[in-house]
C-alpha cells in the first residue's frame, strides 16, 4: 500500500509540475510574469529602505501587507540575485506541495487512495491556479499549500494525538496567517474544536497540546508584529490595510468586488471629504486607515438595511459570478471557467449527497469546514475576487472526486473497487464501531 500511495504522488506531482512548466512558457510570457506588491517589497528589503511601498496616493506604507511571501521573495534574491523564472519555478513546486496535500487530505478523510488521486489531479490541474502560479508573482502560491497543510496536520492531530504533530500544526499555521491573516480564526477555531471534539476526558489530555500549538502560532508572527511597533508605534498584528478591505465592501458605490461593471474602481468612487480627510493624514498610514474605517461605519450605521442587503449579496456571489467578474480577462478565459465551475458544483453537491448516504462523515471533516466558511465569511464580511474563491475551491474538488469515485463504483465495479472506496465505507464503519 505504501507503494501504490508513493505511485500517485508521484503522479500527482507531475500533475502539478508539467502543466504548469508548459503555460509559464505560452502564458507566463516564457517565465517572466506579472508582478504585484511583493515584488516591489521584496526589492525595497534588498536595497536596504525596509519593508515599505509608496501605496496608491495615500503615502509610504510600512506594514501594507502581511510579509510572508514577500520575505520568500526577497530570500531568494538575496541568495540568486533577481530573477524571475526562479521564482516562477519555486511557485511551481509550492503548488505541487499544495496538489499532495490535497491528496494527503483526501486519503485521510475518505481512507481511498483511488478517492485521493482524483482530488489531488483536480486540485494540480484547476485551472485558475496553474494561470496564477506561472502568470503572477503572487502570494497565493505560497498560503495554499500552507492552508491546506495546516487542515492536513489539523485531522493528523485529530488521529494521532502526538507532541510533534500539534507542533507542526502550530508552525505551520503560523506560517500561514503570517503570509495571509485571514487564516489566523480559522486556525484558532481550528485549534478549538481539536480540543472538545474527542468529550471532556479526550480535552484534558489534548488542552497542553493544543496550547503549544497556538503558543507556537503566535511566536511565528511575534518578530513582525514587534516590528510594527517599533516602526508604526501601535500594535498591528498584520497589515494596515484591513479597513480599505472592509470600506471596498462595505460602501455606497460597493459592487462586492474591486471592480464595478463600468469598469470603474470602487476606490475611484471615494467622495470628496473622504479624499480630503485622506490628503490630511500626510501619508500617515494609520490615520489614513482610520479614515476608511470612519466612512465603512458610518455607511454601516446610516444605511444599515443596504449593508445587511450586501452582505447577502456578497455571500452568495461568493459561490457564483458577479457582472463584474473577469472584466479585466479575456472573455473566452470567463466562460471556459463558468463551464467546468458548474460542472464541479454539481459534481461537488453529488459528493455530498453520496457522504450522506453512505454515512462516509467522520470527525476530521469539521476542520476543512471550518476552513471554507471561514474564508467565506471574511469575504463576505470584506469583498471577494475570483481568486479567493480558488481558496476553498480544492474542497469542492474533493467532494467531486467522491462522487466521480462512486460513479466509476457504480458503473465498472471492478474498477470501483481497485479505487477503495468499498474499503473506505469498511475503514468508517469500524472506525465508528470501535468508538
Amino acid at each position: 500500500m505504501g507503494n501504490r500511495r508513493s505511485i500517485h504522488i508521484v503522479f500527482v506531482t507531475t500533475a502539478a509540475v508539467l502543466p504548469r512548466l508548459i503555460a509559464a512558457w505560452f502564458v507566463g510570457h516564457r517565465f517572466h510574469p506579472k508582478v504585484w506588491e511583493y515584488e516591489t517589497l521584496a526589492r525595497n528589503m534588498l536595497s536596504g529602505q525596509g519593508y515599505i511601498f509608496n501605496y496608491r496616493e495615500y503615502g509610504v506604507y510600512k506594514a501594507l501587507l502581511s510579509p510572508g511571501y514577500s520575505l520568500l521573495t526577497w530570500l531568494f534574491y538575496r541568495i540568486f540575485g533577481v530573477n524571475h523564472p526562479l521564482m516562477v519555478c519555486v511557485q511551481i513546486a509550492l503548488m505541487a506541495v499544495f496538489s499532495v496535500c490535497v491528496y494527503l487530505l483526501t486519503e485521510r478523510l475518505f481512507e481511498g487512495r483511488g478517492v485521493a488521486l482524483f482530488a489531488g489531479i483536480m486540485a494540480a490541474l484547476h485551472p485558475g491556479l496553474v494561470y496564477y502560479s506561472v502568470a503572477n508573482l503572487h502570494q497565493l502560491n505560497l498560503y495554499m499549500p500552507l492552508f491546506y497543510g495546516a487542515i492536513l496536520l489539523f485531522c493528523l492531530c485529530h488521529r494521532s494525538g502526538d507532541w510533534k504533530t500539534y507542533a507542526a500544526a502550530g508552525v505551520v499555521s503560523g506560517m500561514a496567517v503570517l503570509t495571509r491573516a485571514t487564516f489566523l480564526p480559522i486556525a484558532v477555531l481550528s485549534l478549538a474544536v481539536l480540543v472538545f471534539l474527542g468529550g471532556r476526558s479526550e480535552a484534558r489530555r489534548r488542552a497542553p497540546k493544543a496550547a503549544l500549538a497556538l503558543a507556537l502560532l503566535l511566536l511565528v508572527n511575534l518578530p513582525w508584529a514587534m516590528r510594527n511597533y517599533h516602526v508604526l508605534g501601535s500594535l498591528v498584528f498584520s497589515q494596515t490595510n484591513k479597513w480599505e478591505a472592509f470600506w471596498v465592501g462595505n460602501n455606497p458605490a460597493a459592487s462586492g468586488g474591486h471592480q464595478r461593471t463600468d469598469g470603474t474602481l470602487v476606490l475611484a468612487h471615494k467622495p470628496e471629504s473622504m479624499r480630503a480627510e485622506i490628503a490630511a493624514a500626510n501619508g500617515d498610514e494609520l490615520a489614513v486607515e482610520a479614515v476608511f474605517k470612519k466612512y465603512a461605519f458610518k455607511y454601516v450605521r446610516e444605511r444599515p438595511a443596504d449593508f445587511v442587503a450586501g452582505l447577502f449579496k456578497k455571500g452568495a456571489f461568493f459561490w457564483w459570478f458577479y457582472p463584474h467578474t473577469g472584466i479585466t480577462y479575456p472573455k473566452s478565459y470567463l466562460i471556459v471557467y463558468k463551464v467546468l465551475y458548474s460542472a464541479l458544483l454539481v459534481f461537488a453537491i453529488a459528493g455530498l449527497l453520496v457522504c450522506w448516504r453512505r454515512r462516509l462523515w467522520k470527525p476530521e471533516m469539521l476542520f476543512p469546514a471550518i476552513f471554507v466558511l471561514g474564508i467565506w465569511a471574511a469575504h463576505t464580511l470584506n469583498f471577494m475576487e475570483m481568486r479567493h474563491r480558488w481558496t476553498v475551491e480544492p474542497i469542492l474538488l474533493i467532494l467531486a472526486s467522491v462522487a466521480v469515485s462512486a460513479l466509476l463504483t457504480a458503473w465498472f465495479p471492478e474498477f470501483g473497487r481497485r479505487l477503495d472506496m468499498e474499503h473506505a465505507e469498511k475503514e468508517v464503519n469500524c472506525d465508528r464501531g470501535c468508538r
